[in-house]
């Protein structure tokens, strides 16, 4: 056990950038921002540092007058997708105007901004001044336009601003804690099962009957752990759609529809919706004795764990997009065979084990511990390869540890994870000697509930980490000019 706790700790704080990559920021736009321009501009032309999904996507053109005027819809304008156009449809006076605009990448994190330019008086192309210039109101037959979904699916008069609710507030936070707990737990449930107890029963076939209670108890908790997946899906659609749309819109059943059927996001959201019933129906055979339920369940499980590379950052990644998403997903099952199964471990294993014949106790538990060392320590290599890849992939300079947000955040994990350092080393010097023993079995369930709470701590910093951008993000943005 200390070996993977150990182990995991590289792990955990390399992995850090497959979950938090950058955010898309803008460039450069046309016009520029505090530009002076004597020729009055026909078209918004804005690129961004990743490439947006143009069906959440939205600019707005404010006009000296307070009042938005009509744009065409978007469309992309470049190979790599990242710069997006709309033409203005209405003609122009001089004056100052604001340009709102909000984006979403592969990942679905919405991301806003504003500028402003001006027009000088004597500019070629102005309008009459007395000439109307602000868009009529949506119509349905231009709302339900897919090609005009993109710019009319708003009411063209106010940008939805998402009430102060986004992916980096305590809200959203709190729900993919939520679904990453529920998401390990399943996992671990499944790893528990098909390779702790295997090992356990190569190693002492005794323990038939105690395995047999030990693999219906896991069953329940993936079963009620995959509910809460479903639950924690059910309300990150929901805050999606408030910190994208704002509250008014929110509950727009166009706009979600969209959302789900038109982004990388959405298809994330639907294949994990489905892996859900399938691991419930899963564990819910398991528990009632099928001989495939397990079979059902790790396949519902092995969709799961795809599902945060595809509504994360690593779906984004300008580079090596493919392995990105792999490493993702096969770090997701380190995490939740290191983390899922210890709790599975101290919550069901040792609890049946504490239930046999008191002689039976103690080296019951002691066989369990160490049928689940070497599947920590693997599910550890697991993640400490996929995190090293991922922070070659998406990491900066070494310096940016202290110098950002984000590395000031990561050295708060790599503090919380330093007490799993410590705990380790206290099982290996004080615990582990004493298995075999009902002392040993109390101290090492004791031990390891240390370790659930640490592993809580650091779900919820990982979850905050996913809305700071990377210092790869700021250099992208501090580096790019606006012309």
């Amino acid at each position: 056990m200390a070996l993977g706790r150990l182990a995991i700790i590289v792990a955990l704080s390399a992995v850090t950038a497959v979950t938090a990559g950058a955010h898309g920021k803008l460039k450069s736009a046309r016009p520029a921002r505090g530009s002076q321009l004597s020729v009055a501009p026909t078209e918004l032309r804005l690129e961004f540092t990743e490439s947006p999904e143009v069906a959440l996507a939205r600019f707005e053109l404010v006009g000296p007058d307070g009042k938005a005027i009509e744009l065409g819809p978007l469309t992309r304008a470049d190979q790599l997708g990242r710069t997006l156009t709309a033409d203005i449809r209405a003609a122009l006076t001089n004056g100052t105007f604001t340009v709102k605009w909000r984006i979403a990448g592969a990942d679905g994190h919405p991301v806003s901004g504003s500028y402003q330019f001006s027009i000088a008086a004597p500019a070629t192309g102005l309008s009459q001044p007395n000439a109307p210039i602000t868009a009529p109101p949506a119509t349905a037959a231009g709302a339900a336009n897919p090609d005009s979904m993109s710019m009319m699916h708003h009411d063209p008069q106010q940008m939805p601003e998402g009430d102060g609710f986004g992916v980096g507030s305590v809200g959203y936070i709190a729900i993919r804690w939520l679904l990453v707990s529920g998401l390990l737990i399943v996992i671990g449930a499944v790893a528990f099962r098909y390779i702790v107890l295997k090992v356990l029963l190569r190693s002492a076939r005794q323990h038939t009957l105690l395995i047999d209670t030990v693999s219906g108890r896991a069953a329940l908790a993936g079963l009620l752990a995959a509910a809460v997946v479903g639950l924690a899906a059910l309300l990150r659609l929901v805050a999606q759609s408030y910190a994208m749309h704002g509250s008014a819109e929110a509950w727009a059943p166009l706009l979600m529809i969209t959302m789900l059927t038109r982004t990388i996001w959405g298809w994330g959201w639907l294949l994990q919706l489905a892996g859900m019933l399938v691991a419930v129906a899963g564990f819910a055979m398991a528990r009632r004795g099928s001989s495939h339920g397990w079979t059902v369940a790790a396949l519902g499980t092995l969709m799961l764990a795809v599902t945060p590379a595809l509504s994360g950052h690593a779906v984004s990644a300008p580079t090596w997009t493919t392995p990105a998403v792999l490493a993702d997903t096969l770090h997701v099952i380190g995490a939740g065979g290191w983390l899922g199964s210890l709790l599975m471990l101290i919550g069901v294993g040792i609890p049946a084990a504490m239930q046999l014949e008191e002689p039976a106790r103690g080296p019951a538990v002691a066989d369990l511990v160490n049928a689940f060392s070497p599947t920590a320590l693997f599910f550890a290599g697991i993640s400490g390869i996929t995190g090293v890849f991922a922070a070659w992939l998406h990491m900066g300079s070494f310096s940016a540890l202290w110098q950002s947000a984000y590395g000031q955040t990561l050295l708060v994990k790599l503090g919380i994870l330093s007490v799993v350092a410590g705990t380790g080393a206290y099982n290996w010097l004080r615990v582990k000697p004493t298995l075999g023993s009902i002392e040993g079995a109390r101290r090492i369930r004791r031990s390891g509930n240390v370790e659930l709470v640490i592993g809580v701590l650091v779900l919820v910093v990982t979850a905050v980490l996913v809305a700071t951008p990377t210092p790869m993000d700021a250099a992208a943005t501090g580096s790019a000019s606006m012309p």
